[in-house]
């Protein structure tokens, strides 16, 4: 396998997070013309978020590099030998993209709470290791539902509802 994952999971982390911190943040969260002094803006904690989590993944390349010297040693002849062996890293990394891209547009018609448990559903089967499922069941519906409650009542952060699930969504939560 590739010695230099940490490289790689850096590079994807990296770019993920510039992706929603110059991109879609500024697209998709309003922030509106007046807040009160007391009142964080919507932006404030996806862009917190987005901020650590490119510290974390320009942190990981960094730290990656004295494995990547390692790994030079080792020189890699051709493109279709190196394609050849990293072949399982490259289509969990297209299906990554492919599902984040799901998630993007799929969030607006569904929303939030079922987006977000669907991503997290992928990214754990994705992650191969099933010893811990209860875990991984329980982190995939419990977690979004807490961030949604916790933004939505606490900090009235409005998170996108979706077309298709809008009503029941709202009436689940004024059970709650």
């Amino acid at each position: 396998m590739n010695q230099n994952r940490d490289f790689y999971a850096g590079l994807v982390a990296t770019v993920f997070f510039a992706l929603v911190l110059f991109i879609l943040i500024p697209i998709y969260v309003k922030v509106p013309s007046f807040i009160p002094g007391f009142a964080p803006p919507p932006d404030m904690w996806p862009r917190v978020i987005a901020v650590l989590g490119l510290v974390m993944g320009v942190l990981a390349l960094v730290l990656a590099f004295p494995k990547s010297r390692k790994a030079s040693d080792e020189k890699v002849t051709s493109l279709g030998f190196y394609l050849n062996r990293n072949k399982v890293f490259l289509t969990r990394f297209a299906t990554l993209l492919i599902v984040f891209a799901a998630f993007v547009y799929g969030l607006p018609l569904i929303g939030f709470v079922p987006a977000t448990v669907l991503l997290l559903g992928v990214l754990f089967l994705m992650s191969g290791n099933f010893d811990r499922r209860f875990w991984m069941l329980g982190l995939t519906i419990i977690f979004p539902v807490l961030l949604y409650l916790l933004f939505t009542e606490v900090t009235h952060t409005p998170f996108p509802e979706g077309t298709l699930f809008s009503s029941s969504l709202s009436n689940l939560i004024t059970l709650i």
